[in-house]
């Protein structure tokens, strides 16, 4: 019963203080002041006396996630579309990528330009790819990793082996950013080395894309990846590992020190090359020290 009664007495309250505001509000619209007393796109709330639209539309003006959806349709009928289509499409991509501040915006335009180019070469869009790969927008730094990888990887070009140039291209891009972004010793460093850390991590996995014969640059860097950095929790040899397993095809698991004795071998550095091991022993393995996978 009391429960009841409390019940009743909280709903009574919130009647009470709907009821004085819609009186505050319909007063206030009475005397004609302009400024609304609360902000809505509900079409059904704006009747309501004091309600004001939150965005109002602006003539010729693109609400910023209004231009995402466009850029993407952009980027997915550009997938099937003739050449001369494509070319319009990365023109007008190429001008919204130039215009735009948001890096939001700028990822959806780099995204859609790998969707369109990735069967069809096109130096307009490697020019935006290193762009945005060296620029100081984390986010936008591995959208263009994932671009590079995508634009030399799929598509007909790359199933045919005709894009050599390409492929080279996007793998000395990532090369040269990988060297660019390097672990700092200097204290308060850690949310820097952190979000280096990520960035290697996604051009490791992005160099997993390519095939060993498109240049000397991809075994190189990889090699930098398995040899890590004496801050690193062993995610780059991990992700290193990864990608030459997809590269090469032999089944060394994430064993970043057979995966050196590997590159050795193949640069004949070593005289036999090393066994692979059984789907067991190829499973990351937990230390029981540290706690951290090897």
């Amino acid at each position: 019963m009391y429960c009841n009664e409390g019940q009743k007495s909280r709903d009574s309250s919130r009647s009470r203080i709907v009821l004085f505001a819609l009186v505050c509000s319909l007063v206030l619209e009475l005397l004609g002041c302009s400024t609304p007393i609360f902000w809505t796109d509900n079409k059904a709330l704006l009747y309501l006396p004091g309600a004001g639209r939150r965005s109002d539309e602006i003539p010729g003006y693109i609400r910023p996630w209004e231009r995402i959806e466009l850029i993407e349709e952009k980027g997915k009928k550009g997938v099937k579309s003739s050449p001369d289509e494509k070319d319009v499409l990365l023109v007008q991509l190429t001008d919204e990528y130039g215009k735009t501040s948001s890096p939001n915006v700028k990822r959806a335009v780099i995204d859609a330009m790998a969707r369109i180019s990735s069967n069809y070469s096109n130096p307009a869009a490697e020019k935006l790819f290193v762009d945005a790969l060296n620029c100081d927008d984390l986010a936008l730094n591995i959208s263009a990793c994932r671009a590079l990888g995508l634009y030399c990887s799929e598509g007909e070009i790359a199933k045919n082996g005709g894009n050599a140039r390409e492929r080279e291209f996007a793998i000395t891009a990532l090369a040269n950013r990988y060297r660019l972004a390097p672990y700092s010793i200097e204290p308060g460093a850690e949310d820097e080395n952190t979000k280096k850390k990520d960035l290697r991590i996604a051009i490791l996995r992005a160099l997993g894309t390519f095939q060993e014969k498109d240049s000397p640059l991809l075994f190189e860097t990889l090699e930098l990846g398995l040899n890590g950095e004496k801050l690193d929790d062993g995610a780059l040899m991990t992700e290193a590992s990864s990608s030459l397993q997809r590269i090469t095809g032999k089944k060394y698991g994430l064993d970043g020190e057979t995966w050196l004795h590997y590159l050795e071998y193949k640069r004949g550095e070593r005289s036999e090359e090393p066994k692979e091991s059984n789907l067991v022993s190829r499973l990351p393995q937990i230390s029981n020290e540290t706690g951290i996978f090897k």
